[in-house]
């Protein structure tokens, strides 16, 4: 219960979904599992598959290394994209 995993694993697990499923669809994933969950409970099976779903692609193997493998996946720093045209 005190274990630094149980407080950052589910942050870091919604920054590598982003990282793997891009912007547009990480950001469709939280804005329709909220349209869809706001007045009740779900389980991470029910969000894992939601997001499957939504990003249109298996997520299995995504899922499996960031939320059960002992150890989580080293994640490089963020570099914000170059301005266009610069």
């Amino acid at each position: 219960v005190f274990s630094a995993r149980v407080y950052t694993r589910g942050a870091m697990v919604l920054h590598g979904l982003r990282r793997e499923v891009g912007d547009e669809s990480f950001f469709r994933i939280l804005r329709t599992w909220v349209e869809t969950r706001h007045d009740g409970n779900a389980s991470t099976a029910d969000f894992t598959a939601h997001a499957a779903r939504e990003a249109g692609r298996d997520l299995t193997a995504f899922f499996e290394a960031w939320l059960y493998a002992p150890v989580t996946p080293e994640v490089a720093a963020y570099e914000e994209p170059a301005p266009a045209g610069g």
